[in-house]
């Protein structure tokens, strides 16, 4: 196979010791919440491959010839294997989502904004926080974080505004869903792809989830003891939110998210010829000439780059019908 990947383990280069022995070299990316991992599989087949130790900090770049790009740097999180044919798996997760940002802890926001909440949050994690302008002013009276981590409270505000809450880089982003901004704040651009630059096997999908044509969310109004309610849409089905909010703007704001997030049920799976680091979840791509119905922009939810034996991209996209 001719090296087109390098990696280090805890800062020594290990590429020379896998190169004969790699099967398949897989990095995926995805949007929101969930960790961008690494994926090595390697052939075990005289059973002396060290086993790497977890927590170990793998550097990975991919590419054609020497030209590699720099895919990030993966904390190992578990080691597997085959007895027939003997192998060995190395799963490791991005290493800025582990760690304190993961561990549980109690406390409670009082008359804060998004952006006071994700600044202190990313300060204690040694972060730069990059909140978007349409999102920093939502107001909290009132949120408790019981036996809950830093990572899983931005997460359920995020899902709640419809946005993406992540350590990116050297950065934590919170970003509404579809913005295309890139971890320090720059703009990602929207990629064209011809079908000639497909390979066989896309997979395209309309209605694959629960679709609502209104939402209402409750927020307790203080000044009168009041259950009040505020709705977005005016179409059946409806969603009701379970939970009541703290206030009016925060009910607005659930509310419309919600909306926007049951709208994307169109997904399609695309494999691609050749090799993409350019493509990255929460970028758009543009389909020029596929079927009428499917061109136009969409919204990418994961990318995956996999080298087995040829280097290519594949990903998932996603957008309203």
């Amino acid at each position: 196979m001719r090296q087109n990947f390098r990696v280090l383990a805890n800062g020594a280069d290990i590429t020379a010791d896998l190169s004969d022995r790699l099967v398949s070299l897989t990095i995926t990316d995805e949007a929101g919440e969930t960790s961008d991992k690494a994926e090595i599989e390697l052939d075990d087949r005289d059973g002396l491959l060290a086993l790497p130790e977890s927590g170990a900090e793998l550097k990975i770049s991919l590419g054609l010839g020497f030209a590699l790009v720099d895919m990030g740097t993966f904390t190992v999180d578990e080691v597997g294997g085959d007895f027939f044919p003997a192998t060995m798996r190395i799963s490791a997760k991005a290493a800025n989502m582990l760690g304190e940002i993961r561990a549980r802890r109690n406390r409670h926001w009082k008359d804060v904004t998004l952006s006071d909440i994700v600044e202190k949050i990313a300060g204690e994690h040694g972060l730069k926080p990059r909140v978007s302008d349409t999102l920093a002013g939502t107001f909290y009276k009132y949120l408790v974080q019981t036996s809950e981590s830093d990572l899983n409270l931005l997460t359920r505000l995020a899902r709640e505004l419809d946005a993406v809450a992540k350590p990116a880089g050297q950065s934590l982003i919170f970003v509404p869903r579809g913005e295309g901004k890139a971890g320090d704040g720059s703009a990602l651009p929207v990629i064209p792809i011809l079908r000639s630059q497909m390979q066989d096997g896309g997979t395209w999908k309309q209605g694959s989830r629960k679709r609502y044509g209104k939402v209402t969310a409750e927020w307790n109004d203080k000044k009168t003891g009041q259950v009040k309610k505020h709705t977005e849409g005016d179409k059946a089905p409806e969603l009701r939110l379970r939970h009541p909010f703290a206030s009016e703007a925060e009910a607005k704001k659930a509310a419309k998210g919600a909306l926007d997030r049951s709208k994307r049920s169109s997904k399609i799976t695309i494999s691609l010829v050749g090799f993409w680091p350019q493509l990255l979840a929460e970028a758009k791509v543009n389909l020029v000439d596929v079927r009428p119905g499917l061109t136009g922009e969409w919204l990418v939810k994961s990318v995956s780059h996999i080298l087995n034996g040829a280097l290519t991209t594949s990903f998932i996209a996603e957008r309203p019908d």
